[in-house]
């Protein structure tokens, strides 16, 4: 019977690797951010802890307006930087109970612990666009849509919040104001 011998080097260089092809499973290739299948590992432990304290939760679905145009115009490399300038934005965030997670394309999607404080974290949300993002030496004001719903009050189910985010914020977007650039879930 053959033997086969390991070096400890050998042995962490095969966990750095895993680990590094866990990191790619669950995060943005070009944000970096938590992907989909990320969100919805960590929607459920959320919801959880919200539960458990006793405190809401909101589910915040972030559309880029413009975007699309953008690319047109400037061409995907552009596109590319400005979801990397969106996603660390986003992440600036994080401190105040904001966590973000790149869903898909130019779609965010945020969950906010204790949903008591929502009016001010939306208006932190809204700073974070309101910022005009430098393009080859343009000034770019790109704006979001954001649609939000709110756990338990709208749903238990986290793919049904997510899915009510996804229809308020379509609202949003058909109103096209500035001063209603999003909108809270209203059971339609």
């Amino acid at each position: 019977m053959d033997r086969v011998y390991l070096h400890p080097i050998e042995l962490i260089g095969d966990e750095v690797e895993a680990d590094r092809w866990k990191y790619l499973a669950l995060h943005h290739e070009l944000t970096e951010l938590p992907n989909r299948q990320m969100l919805y590992m960590s929607i459920e432990a959320y919801m959880q802890m919200a539960q458990e304290s006793k405190t809401n939760l909101a589910v915040v679905f972030v559309d880029l307006n413009k975007f699309k145009k953008i690319n047109d115009i400037f061409g995907h490399f552009v596109g590319d930087a400005i979801l990397k300038d969106v996603a660390a934005r986003l992440l600036t965030l994080s401190n105040n109970g904001i966590h973000a997670f790149h869903f898909s394309g130019d779609e965010f999607v945020l969950i906010i612990e204790q949903a008591d404080y929502l009016d001010e974290k939306i208006k932190q949300l809204i700073e974070v666009f309101d910022t005009p993002f430098s393009v080859e030496n343009n000034q770019l004001h790109l704006g979001a849509s954001i649609g939000i719903s709110l756990f338990p009050e709208h749903s238990q189910n986290a793919n049904e919040l997510i899915e009510y985010a996804d229809r308020a914020m379509y609202r949003a977007k058909s109103k096209s104001t500035i001063e209603k650039m999003y909108s809270l879930y209203d059971g339609k």
